[in-house]
């Protein structure tokens, strides 16, 4: 059990660093000062181009609890660069544009949520990004949001499991007291204002690529791609140590993995501005 935990945690900070490049992260997120804290809704934007959003889910945590996996799962539809997508809480779409000038794309109530709550964003059931720390009560804390907002710095993010609160901007507790709607409010939501202008390496898209055999039982391991481009290799153990690193040519490179013992690891390879990740096990 403690292998299991520590290899998806592992798998986790490889696959949902910013640095990989991936495709949609959290960047804001209201708690309004309307009747019934409405509205209450979430801010996401497309670096690139999504070609099924159901990959992506979310989940809420109240009152400082865990992680406990999806709750509401995006449906398949293909989002373009560049989107911004809006999510509210259920039957609470009237009162989102009514107050922001947007309407939202999806409602769900994941979103039924208060200020010094944590809305988790997955990825393929992989934490990708989070507004509020994960495990943490929000109450009295720098990120406390109750009748305000969060919003994402830009060039910022996503963070995997890791919240970082110096790359967020807050309203602070009632900031959004003083008006009918958001552009009268004291500290309004800075809607739509993120941008992120970062040259993206992207995850998972070297083409044709696959690793074999696997698990490996001779010592060798052949990377495949259609590329003969350079490919820099790097294995981690299920404790996070890079435990080999390596770079091949070819479309059907090998690497010897005489020096690692037996047990499951993280293989990443980079190919150019693209990345894929794998899972690896040594007999």
């Amino acid at each position: 059990m403690k292998k299991n935990y520590l290899f998806t945690l592992l798998l986790t900070i490889l696959i949902s660093t910013a640095s990989f490049g991936q495709d949609l992260l959290i960047t804001g997120i209201i708690d309004g000062p309307l009747p019934g804290g409405a509205p209450k809704g979430l801010e996401l934007y497309a670096i690139n181009t999504i070609p099924d959003l159901s990959i992506y889910g979310l989940e809420s945590t109240t009152n400082g609890a865990a992680a406990a996996g999806v709750e509401f799962t995006f449906p398949a539809d293909p989002i373009s660069a560049g989107t911004f997508i809006y999510i509210s809480n259920t039957n609470s779409s009237a009162s989102f544009q009514q107050y922001l000038g947007v309407t939202p794309q999806y409602e769900n109530s994941v979103l039924s949520i208060n200020g010094d709550d944590t809305v988790i964003l997955y990825k393929n059931g992989i934490i990708e990004d989070s507004v509020g720390k994960i495990g943490e009560d929000g109450s009295n804390t720098a990120w406390d949001h109750l009748d305000g907002w969060a919003y994402r710095k830009s060039n910022t993010g996503p963070e995997g499991i890791t919240f970082t609160t110096t790359n967020w901007t807050y309203s602070g507790v009632n900031g959004l007291e003083g008006g009918a709607n958001n552009a009268t409010a004291n500290t309004p939501f800075p809607i739509g204002t993120y941008s992120n202008s970062t040259a993206s390496v992207r995850n998972n898209t070297i083409d044709g690529f696959a690793i074999y055999p696997n698990p490996v039982t001779n010592n060798k391991l052949t990377i495949t791609s259609n590329s003969a481009e350079v490919k820099n290799i790097s294995i981690f153990n299920v404790l996070g140590k890079n435990v080999l690193t390596t770079s091949v040519f070819g479309n059907n490179a090998e690497i010897n993995t005489t020096s690692l013992a037996s047990g499951i690891y993280i293989i990443k390879v980079q190919e150019g501005v693209n990345i894929a990740t794998s899972k690896l096990v040594i007999k």
